[in-house]
């Protein structure tokens, strides 16, 4: 199988305050991994340094195959461009309907004609089941569509990586099932590796290949939904029993 993602001995302080404690994690190709954690346990600053936004004090981190702190932020750039991140918030751009959120992140590529774009356009938010939606402007959206129209503007690149930032934050039960079983249709359909930070158990246990638990900035346990939802271990049991 071969390894997408490599994280090794990651750590991050801010100040006196460590945030990423020794971190090591491998995903392969087409995995699913969540990352969950209560909050301020570090899982942001995780992905957050995984795409360069913030730079870790010590460790490696291998993405695709290129060591990303070895990086210039020019090759940087191109890399990222293989990496899709859905932040919390969708971050969509109020002042453009979906259809021009959608062809954004195809402004740079001018090899790409009208029919092109507007073919791609059409079928990453088919894949997000809103194509009635495209000439809608955000603000006219739930939070739900807003997550799903974030999650198609992430495709249209056909990302080889997927960073989820708590997908399901702020939604209804209903809508946050929606989403997981989105994640895991994707998934499907792209073989793309994903790393889903959450505290959403229920997100967890549908999208899951296989589970981390970070605890103060550490991995505290490892495996799959049913082995750490089956923990012996009180805090980890915990968790599970109360979401």
């Amino acid at each position: 199988m071969e390894t997408v993602v490599e994280i090794e001995h990651l750590n991050k302080s801010f100040g006196s305050k460590e945030v990423l404690k020794d971190i090591n994690i491998k995903i392969d190709k087409g995995e699913n991994l969540v990352v969950l954690g209560k909050s301020g346990s570090g899982k942001s600053v995780l992905i957050k340094c995984l795409v360069g936004l913030i730079v870790p004090d010590g460790g490696k981190i291998v993405l695709l195959g290129e060591n990303i702190l070895d990086l210039k932020e020019r090759q940087l750039n191109v890399l990222r461009k293989r990496v899709g991140f859905l932040f919390q918030s969708a971050a969509l751009y109020d002042s453009m309907t979906v259809r021009e959120n959608l062809a954004f992140p195809l402004r740079d590529q001018k090899s790409k004609s009208k029919e092109e774009t507007d073919a791609l356009v059409m079928e990453a938010i088919t894949n997000v089941g809103l194509a009635d939606a495209i000439d809608k402007m955000p603000s006219e959206l739930s939070g739900g569509m807003r997550k799903r129209i974030g999650l198609a503007r992430t495709l249209i690149l056909k990302p080889e990586i997927i960073l989820y930032d708590e997908p399901t934050t702020g939604l209804d039960p209903i809508t946050s099932k929606e989403i997981s079983e989105l994640i895991l249709d994707i998934q499907k359909k792209y073989n793309s590796a994903s790393i889903i930070i959450t505290h959403d158990v229920e997100c967890a246990r549908i999208t899951a290949n296989r589970m981390v638990v970070i605890k103060d900035g550490a991995v505290f346990a490892e495996g799959t939904f049913k082995e750490l939802s089956e923990s012996k271990d009180e805090w980890v049991n915990s968790f599970f029993k109360h979401g």
